[in-house]
Formats: C-alpha cells, sequence, structure tokens
C-alpha cells in the first residue's frame, strides 16, 4: 500500500508541474535576410563548447570568411549556438544547428549580446549547407522558400518535393542579393500583422 500511494504521489506531482514548450515560428526568407546584421559564406574551421553561466552549454564556431553578402566582417567570424559537449554533459537543442570543421554554409548573422560573436537568425534558419551536388560534386545550397520568387513556381512548399531542385551556390547568393535590394526593404511580420 505505501508502494501504491508513493506511486500516486509523484504521478500527481508531475502532473502539476509546470510544463514549458518551445514553439517555433518559421520565418520566411525575407525576413531572415532582413533582420540578419551580417551575411557570409565562409568554412567551418574549429568548434569549441563552453559551459555559459545562466544559458548553459554552448558552441562556438569559427567561420573562414569566404565572401560577405551583407555587412561587414574580418578574415573569422565566430557563430554561436545554444548546445553542445563539454566533459561527460551533452546538451542538444531542438532547432539549433550543429557544426563540424570542415563544413561550407550561408550564415544569416546578428550581433550576440554578451561578446563579439554572432547567432544565427532563427538558429537552423539562419544557416544554408553548401554541399555537394550528387554526380556532379559542385557546390549547391538547398533553395529557401521566397514569396513571389520560388514559392509560385511549385505552388505550397511540400518537404521532400522533387522540382525543388538544389542551387548553385552563385544563384543563391544572387537571390540573396536580389532579396536585398526588394524595394519593399522590410520582411512582413510574423503572422501578418502590421
Amino acid at each position: 500500500m505505501r508502494w501504491f500511494c508513493a506511486v500516486v504521489v509523484v504521478v500527481v506531482g508531475v502532473a502539476v508541474l509546470p510544463s514549458q514548450a518551445h514553439v517555433v515560428i518559421p520565418a520566411e526568407f525575407r525576413e531572415v535576410a532582413t533582420e540578419a546584421t551580417l551575411i557570409v559564406r565562409g568554412r567551418v574551421t574549429d568548434v569549441r563548447s563552453v559551459v555559459e553561466p545562466g544559458n548553459g552549454i554552448e558552441s562556438i564556431a569559427a567561420v573562414a570568411v569566404e565572401s560577405v553578402l551583407k555587412g561587414q566582417a574580418g578574415g573569422f567570424v565566430y557563430v554561436r549556438v545554444p548546445g553542445g559537449e563539454v566533459g561527460r554533459s551533452k546538451v542538444v537543442m531542438v532547432g539549433a544547428p550543429t557544426f563540424r570543421v570542415g563544413q561550407r554554409a550561408v550564415f544569416f548573422l546578428k550581433p550576440n549580446a554578451t561578446d563579439s560573436s554572432f547567432r544565427p537568425i532563427g538558429l537552423t534558419l539562419g544557416v544554408y549547407r553548401v554541399q555537394a551536388e550528387p554526380g556532379t560534386g559542385r557546390p549547391v545550397i538547398a533553395p529557401p522558400v521566397v514569396a513571389g520568387r520560388t514559392a509560385p513556381l511549385f505552388g505550397p512548399t511540400t518537404r521532400g518535393d522533387t522540382r525543388r531542385k538544389l542551387m548553385p551556390v552563385r544563384d543563391f547568393e544572387a537571390l540573396v542579393r536580389v532579396v536585398l535590394a526588394a524595394p519593399s526593404g522590410r520582411a512582413t511580420p510574423r503572422g501578418g500583422g502590421q
């Protein structure tokens, strides 16, 4: 009987604890590009995880800058994301990108509040990985969905849609420049509000 009462107390205790959820509202590509103060293409040269008081474990990737599409950058930028591994402790955050040495990507970044590093806009929304195209090996990027540009070509976007082809890096960068130069200049607020 004592065992049963202990189980009931634990179950009731867990049921009344406040629950937390993390909801991610996807941002449209124009919004990601507009919010970014720095957009660079680069190669990850080093990744280190650190314990940040109040934030847990974070990873910092050193990125050798190959091209600057927006803002100003030196030879390297440091990209900070939640999660990583320090000693026997490992933290994985859903929606946060992970990096490994040698990866190439286009990074849409905003300054970190506490140091000279940067954070990707919308976590994984701010990292477009450069990959080798199957068959040719040329560098390509999965295309973003840009209202008025890529969406009308195929209708609603569907995960795994074979009509969405990988873009050569130069075409992706040209799309970024077009989005940044668009006369509207402002991203539509999430939810379509004014």
